[in-house]
């Protein structure tokens, strides 16, 4: 062990630059793999934490006051907020301010604050005119910190005819006031849940004291349950029992507008942690060839030692002290590196939701990763050091073999730097003068098949954000509200293949959990949804569910859950329901989301809410006045399907639409580019690498530098020899990564479909296949030559010496 530790300590002294840049290595690949499964787990507690902070369970609405809402059994708490009834905001923004979900909030200036301050500050307590502005208006607006935006308030005289259903808005007549913003802030009610996005105001106390009083106001009131989502139920049942005489009291539970922001921001967490195993990938062969190199090229001073009488396991146990030093400093770098990084993420909606941005030191993922960084390092360099210890000390290794290729290629007559290089490629070779074979090509193919994985990936979610039918908009057409003379001419219309109408039954208890609910029925062709497994439903005792919304209420295809339905009388019915199918749902009208929602058919709610009785009839009628109904048309393909979109589109402008990609796909697609972050990746990678190989390789290219020019090789022959070794190693890479990535991208594509709640169709286009496969040739060339253009450079004489 003192001869050990003597070989550790000349090698340290006399190696450090190579060690140093092996940590480096280890400690920029570990770093990023640290990174990406850090942001994974910070992107998924970002909006649970938020609501924790910020949030409520339920909302009740009321004209009046009702301090009974806060003495109702299994209220935590009860804030009451203020809401000024106004009408068209007006600003110099990008956008007209819309009239449906804008709105001033007041808060009392000691209550929770239902929000998040995002940029800015907060106003002036004695300013009137200051205001913070919801992160919606910042996106969809352009609003920004110094924006003015006029309100026009209703008088207190109005407030009765401003909640009236029956007219319109009436002409405010109140106090027009123009509020500067001062800040930036969210509010859980504005993050995008599939229904009416929501642009708030909140001024500060100055503004309740000298503007509120002249304004005709209604109530809200943000309620904490002791239970959480285990209380809805009840709390829904005792609100709908306060005394009206109070004025008129809604109520609404934020549990399922809760879910679908999660369920948004949850596939950016699954993309970061697919990122973060793609990384994992490719650095295990960037490592293990570094280890590899390191331990061959360390591997002819042991000839010496073994003539001094170093034995075989002091070879072993120099080399793998070496690993464990640049090991544990590797991990120490990565843990540095991941910290460093972590104010990247998350992103989106994630990003605006985060209590705290900014450096973040996630204990779990970095101790235990910095852990297993050293137990990686050390199961690469296994086999290294046993094999370099083997080459010296007169244990048998595994024999040189000579390729049939090369064989080929000299008996063909081909340039002597191609067979050589081919030669190098290809032959395993006895001693230890070689970097082993196996480490090299399998490091090759792991990073084609990440390569190629992550193309697949990219292509198949750029097809399915472009491809409408498998996020749940089969139709091409939405009509909200429709009227008889447009269902007619629809019903009419030969370029009409399909209509399905009634969709929105509001929400539904499912096993006990709230859930939105649509209730549809085809009257033409098949209902207008997409289907991820099963078959849609089609009696009234059949049921299909997001495919989140069946992990949340424990179902699987072929159980029964019990439906909860609110009958017209205020009572409660229980009904057992088949699941039949495992659906795609677009976002509807705030009822569902992707992968969160249930769809029945009409005559399947009808049976629920309105049981037999004598007033049946009058129930159905009832309850498909009520129902939020819609049309949804698909049409014939080609021009005369687009010239009937047209036509409906531009007689129908208010009505009428075409399907809208659901928020969670374009900010999933905005906010984790997995092509661009995994190249930019890949990209530090080969900077990592390409610097141990020029601390490592050009001692030993000069060596064979040398040998090549005394048998008359000239400076271009040799570089030629070296491309020849690179492409002969990428092309073994590409023809068997290739197929493994295609295979691995369109498994790993399917699971985070299936998870996300589309229908998983994964895509391969030829020309990411061509584009990889050029890319990886000239990357290994680009690595390879380099430490020989180097080494070429070197004085003869020196050349002469390592020969």
């Amino acid at each position: 062990m003192g001869a050990v530790r003597f070989a550790f300590l000349v090698g340290l002294r006399t190696r450090w630059r190579s060690w140093l840049g092996m940590a480096v290595l280890i400690a920029v690949v570990g770093g990023f793999v640290l990174a990406s499964l850090a942001a994974g787990r910070r992107t998924a507690d970002a909006f649970p934490a938020f609501v924790a902070a910020h949030g409520y369970d339920a909302i009740v609405y009321a004209s009046r006051p009702v301090p009974p809402v806060a003495k109702l059994p299994g209220v935590s708490t009860a804030t009451e907020v203020v809401i000024p009834d106004t009408g068209q905001m007006t600003c110099a923004c990008s956008r007209q301010i819309p009239v449906t979900g804008s709105g001033v909030v007041v808060v009392p200036p000691k209550a929770k604050s239902p929000f998040k301050l995002v940029s800015g500050r907060l106003p002036d307590p004695s300013a009137p005119d200051e205001v913070l502005a919801s992160f919606t208006l910042q996106q969809d607006m352009g609003v920004r910190v110094g924006t003015v935006i006029h309100v026009p308030f209703e008088a207190p005289s109005q407030a009765s005819a401003y909640n009236n259903a029956n007219v319109g808005l009436p002409t405010p007549e109140g106090p027009d006031v123009a509020l500067r913003v001062v800040g930036i802030e969210a509010s859980e009610g504005e993050f995008p849940s599939g229904g009416v996005t929501v642009y708030e105001l909140y001024p500060g106390p100055a503004f309740a004291r000298s503007v509120l009083p002249r304004t005709a106001v209604d109530y809200q009131y943000l309620v904490r349950l002791r239970t959480g989502v285990a209380g809805l139920s009840r709390f829904d049942t005792e609100t709908a029992a306060l005394d009206l005489g109070t004025g008129s009291v809604g109520e609404s539970n934020q549990d399922g507008q809760a879910a679908s922001v999660a369920g948004s921001i949850h596939p950016q967490a699954v993309g970061w942690w697919i990122l973060a195993a793609l990384a994992g990938l490719v650095g295990l062969a960037v490592i293990g060839q570094s280890i590899a190199r390191q331990s061959s090229n360390e591997s002819e001073e042991y000839p010496v030692m073994a003539a001094i009488g170093a034995s075989r396991w002091q070879f072993e146990a120099l080399a793998m002290a070496r690993n464990l030093v640049v090991g544990v400093a590797g991990a120490a770098g990565a843990v540095l590196v991941a910290t460093l990084l972590s104010p990247l993420a998350p992103l989106g909606e994630a990003r605006t939701a985060e209590i705290s941005t900014g450096l973040r030191f996630d204990t779990l993922v970095l101790t235990l990763g910095a852990g297993a960084i050293v137990v990686v390092v050390l199961a690469l360099g296994v086999w290294p050091a046993i094999r370099s210890a083997r080459s010296w000390t007169g244990h048998p290794v595994i024999p040189s073999r000579p390729s049939a290729m090369v064989t080929y290629l000299a008996a063909s007559g081909a340039p002597p730097s191609a067979v050589i290089g081919v030669s190098n490629a290809l032959e395993r070779r006895a001693g230890g003068t070689t970097t082993p074979l196996v480490s090299a090509v399998l490091g090759m193919i792991l990073a084609v098949i990440a390569l190629c994985g992550t193309g697949v990936f990219g292509a198949s979610l750029s097809h399915l954000t472009a491809t409408p039918e498998l996020w749940g908009d089969p139709e091409q057409l939405s009509i909200q509200p429709p009227n008889p003379a447009l269902l007619a001419s629809l019903e009419h219309n030969p370029a009409v293949t399909g209509i399905t109408t009634g969709v929105g039954a509001g929400e539904i208890l499912i096993n006990q959990r709230t859930v939105g609910a649509i209730a549809a029925a085809a009257v033409r062709g098949h209902l207008l949804f997409s289907n991820v497994d099963g078959h849609l439903p089609s009696g009234d005792h059949e049921i299909g569910l997001g495919v989140t919304t069946m992990r949340q209420v424990g179902a699987h295809l072929g159980s029964d859950v019990v439906v909860t339905v609110t009958l017209h009388s205020g009572r409660q019915r229980s009904l057992p329901f088949r699941v039949v199918s495992q659906d795609s749902f677009p976002e509807l009208g705030g009822f569902v989301s992707l992968g969160t929602g249930a769809l029945v058919t009409t005559a399947g709610l009808l049976r629920a809410v309105c049981p037999p009785s004598p007033q049946q009839g009058l129930c159905h009628q009832q309850t498909q006045q009520n129902a939020s109904n819609g049309i949804r048309v698909s049409f014939v393909s080609g021009p005369r399907g687009q010239t009937a979109i047209r036509h409906y589109l531009t007689n129908n402008p208010s009505a009428a639409s075409v399907p809208v990609t659901p928020t969670s796909l374009v900010n999933f697609g905005e906010a984790v580019n997995f092509p661009l972050i995994f190249g930019a990746m890949l990209a530090v990678f080969g900077a990592a690498t390409l610097l141990h190989l020029l601390v490592v390789s050009v001692a030993r290219r000069r060596r064979e530098v040398g040998l090549l020019k005394v048998l008359g090789f000239v400076n271009r022959q040799i570089i030629s020899s070296v491309a020849w070794q690179a492409t002969t190693l990428a092309l073994v890479g590409i023809v068997i990564g290739i197929p493994l990535g295609v295979v691995l991208g369109r498994a790993t594509w399917n699971l985070f479909a299936n998870n996300l709640g589309v229908v998983p169709v994964a895509v391969v286009p030829a020309w990411i296949v061509g584009l990889l496969a050029v890319g990886v040739v000239v990357v290994a060339n680009v690595l390879a030559v380099t430490p020989a253009l180097a080494a070429t450079r070197s004085r003869p004489a020196r050349l002469l010496q390592e020969a």
